[in-house]
């Protein structure tokens, strides 16, 4: 693949998730988990992603942070750009959206969140459908201008993608994502496998995560993180998985990935677990963080929305698998740990 491809994300595991659609075949898919790291880590990229790590941040951060990411970057050198956003439209779309439009000088922006996949797809111009709570106008939050085309099924986002003109800014999620991957040409291989001991560590509180987690309850040894925190030494032969739960400290966000980052590590480096299942974008990045990981090589999916890269560690080489709050079966996780095999 010759043309270039930029992802700008407002978490990691979004980052990841839009990323993946474009790995496999020797090509290299690199997401840098910082604003400042750009110049560095993403040298020799075909596909660069960028986590600006801005969800959360007010909006006037948010859009400084997605500058920064941009600001060693020269706009013609990318044949593709997707500001990817969550796929319920949470965040600061419009104004992190016009910096990228400002940036590179595109001639329209077309937002197109669905991922018919997962059940979400946009009619009418309404994002609704599964983990949708109440039908969201997309031209409304993603800004003045914007288009919102019609997409209930992945032949559409084809048809979206193929009549476009090249000089769009793409806004949207996973669905969107893979639809500009097959447009270039690119066909998903094989899931990539998952080897055992597995370790998953949960620091989403997305009711549809936590349902996935209470799933694996009988087939691997649970352990609570109160506020991010766990005591006590916790089995080693896994499969494990750790939860962080509500300990009633009024922690921010922030501080609880921290807290739950230190003790994912901790317990990781008892455990040695060939693979780490990170669910929740900022305790993930947390994690990555203490890990000393500044950016990640995409190498494939495990199952849809979880892609797996490959790090390096002080106890070996570790598959990462990063999952997003919000999709995905309840069983999912507990058949994760069931199918893992070992090397």
């Amino acid at each position: 693949m010759t043309l270039r491809i930029l992802i700008i994300a407002d978490d990691l595991t979004g980052a990841l998730d839009s990323a993946v659609a474009f790995a496999g075949a020797g090509r290299r898919v690199v997401v840098v988990r910082t604003p400042g790291d750009v110049a560095v880590e993403g040298q020799g990229a075909c596909v660069l992603a960028v986590n600006t790590g801005s969800r959360d941040r007010d909006v006037t951060d948010a859009a400084a942070r997605v500058r920064q990411a941009l600001a060693t970057l020269d706009p013609a050198a990318f044949a593709v750009v997707l500001k990817k956003v969550d796929s319920r439209l949470k965040g600061h779309i419009a104004a992190e959206s016009q910096v990228v439009r400002d940036w590179m000088g595109a001639a329209q922006v077309i937002a197109c969140p669905a991922i018919p996949q997962m059940g979400r797809v946009v009619r009418n111009g309404l994002l609704q459908g599964t983990g949708v709570a109440t039908p969201v106008q997309v031209a409304d939050i993603c800004g003045a201008g914007t288009l919102a085309p019609n997409a209930v099924s992945d032949a559409d986002l084809d048809a979206i993608v193929t009549d476009a003109d090249e000089r769009t800014l793409w806004v949207g999620a996973r669905g969107l994502a893979f639809a500009l991957a097959r447009y270039a040409g690119i066909t998903q291989g094989d899931a990539a496998d998952v080897a055992a001991p597995v370790m998953i560590a949960n620091g989403s509180r997305d009711p549809i995560t936590l349902a996935q987690v209470a799933g694996t309850r009988g087939s691997a040894f649970f352990v609570a993180a109160p506020d991010g925190s766990a005591s006590g030494d916790a089995r080693t032969d896994g499969p494990l998985v750790l939860s962080m739960t509500d300990g009633g400290g009024g922690l921010t966000g922030a501080q609880a990935a921290a807290a739950f980052a230190a003790t994912t590590v901790a317990v990781a480096r008892r455990m040695r677990p060939a693979t780490l299942l990170l669910c929740g974008g900022e305790s993930a990045d947390a994690t990555l963080d203490r890990l000393g990981v500044r950016s990640l090589h995409v190498m494939a999916e495990v199952r849809p929305g979880l892609p797996l890269c490959l790090i390096d560690t002080d106890w070996g080489r570790v598959r990462i698998v990063t999952k997003s709050g919000g999709f995905g079966a309840a069983g999912l996780l507990a058949e994760i740990l069931g199918t893992a095999g070992r090397t």
